[in-house]
């Protein structure tokens, strides 16, 4: 557990960063259209991806820390959650309360609390919610263990924490940008010219997707001093240790051949299984297309499978007492079967391109222990992996209830 002055030494240097450049301003600067096609992707994240659909807050008692600008908040209230919004950004805050104002019907419903996570104190006696709401947030504390614990004091049983920060494994490559622009710059005007030298490609692509400016995505993810981003494994202990269960994350990282039926006991429990979440976070880690161009060529070899496990299946579907089997033709089934299994290969790709960017990392490395601009610069702007794309998926978001 960090000390208090570690926390508040923490808090002090966030605040100062995140106070010249808010992180969480996407359309509150915008027009109502751009927050109409925000508050609709928000719908089809929360319906489709967390399957944890709007009708869920109607009537709720939510509690967001680490609140922002309120911008991820204000269509929660839309969707009739009564909200307190708990921030320690005065300048972020102010702009909450004018994205509620002019986004809500309701604006006198909802409280706006100045305060950080650890010094947050309710005006009732330990007032609980039926929704926690905390993303992006507790990886820029110094004590990310202690300030789950805190927060998820405040749910009632049978409530649900929705909590998202980025994964440790999915953030490998941003580590390593981190790195590099520390190793060739000491202040925050000289971080946004590294930064803008090394990984404008990039910036262009978180600027096109997330709708923010480029200082802000610098000072979000190269500028900020705490980024301690979590691995699954961390997530599920934190969830187990507080009485929590898994009810959704996204992107998902539970494998399909977890199938118990629900007869079954004891119940299977991601919980104490932590490792499964491996692959994902491997997958994750070298990430840098989208699903549509990456799923197909990792998933080619399944085709021939699928095919005559549909034939297969279908000859013995319907089966009753007028059924004949054909032991030729369950035979011929069987082998296109067996041999479309033996040439099924989900992974190499996966190891390939792992192996790529690992390599890459050793030569980064090198470069950059010559301290020459330049050459390193050179270098990363002609990796044929490493810091390509989306340089990983980072952001993992987990919805979990309170046990009764």
């Amino acid at each position: 557990m960090a000390s208090l002055e570690t926390i508040k030494k923490n808090e002090k240097s966030v605040l100062e960063t995140f106070q010249k450049e808010i992180p969480s301003v996407y359309y509150s600067d915008k027009s109502k259209e751009d927050f109409k096609k925000y508050k609709e992707n928000s719908e089809y994240m929360y319906r489709h991806l967390f399957k944890f659909p709007p009708k869920m807050f109607e009537g709720q008692k939510l509690i967001d820390f680490g609140a922002g600008t309120g911008e991820n908040t204000v269509y929660l209230a839309n969707w009739g959650a009564k909200c307190t919004l708990v921030e320690m950004n005065e300048l972020a805050q102010k702009i909450s309360k004018d994205v509620f104002k002019k986004y809500t019907n309701n604006y006198e419903e909802h409280k706006f609390i100045l305060s950080s996570i650890f010094d947050y104190k309710d005006d009732k006696s330990h007032e609980t919610y039926d929704i926690v709401h905390c993303r992006g947030v507790l990886a820029h504390t110094a004590d990310k263990e202690n300030a789950f614990s805190i927060i998820s004091k405040f749910l009632k049983p049978g409530g649900y924490l929705i909590f998202g920060d980025p994964n440790k494994a999915g953030g490998f490559q941003n580590m390593l940008q981190r790195y590099l622009v520390y190793s060739f710059a000491n202040d925050w005007q000289s971080m946004i010219k590294v930064s803008e030298d090394f990984f404008k490609e990039d910036i262009d692509r978180a600027q096109k997707f997330g709708n923010r400016t480029r200082n802000t995505i610098i000072f979000d993810r190269w500028v900020v001093q705490c980024q301690d981003d979590p691995s699954i494994e961390e997530v599920l202990d934190m969830f187990k240790k507080n009485e929590l269960t898994l009810y959704s994350s996204y992107p998902p990282f539970i494998p399909s051949f977890i199938s118990d039926s629900f007869f079954h006991s004891p119940k299977f429990s991601i919980h104490d299984h932590k490792e499964l979440g491996a692959l994902s976070e491997a997958i994750w880690m070298i990430y840098n297309k989208e699903d549509k161009f990456e799923i197909p060529k990792a998933l080619n070899s399944l085709k021939k499978m699928s095919s005559y496990q549909s034939e297969l299946t279908s000859y013995v579907s319907n089966c009753n007492k007028e059924t004949k089997l054909d032991k030729n033709v369950m035979n011929k089934n069987i082998n296109n079967y067996l041999n479309a299994l033996d040439n099924l290969d989900i992974t190499s790709n996966l190891k390939n391109n792992m192996k790529l960017m690992l390599s890459e990392v050793n030569e980064l490395l090198d470069n950059m222990e010559k301290g020459d601009y330049k050459r390193t610069k050179e270098f990363v702007n002609n990796t044929k992996y490493l810091f390509r794309g989306a340089t990983g998926v980072r952001h993992v978001d987990y919805i979990g209830y309170k046990n009764l």
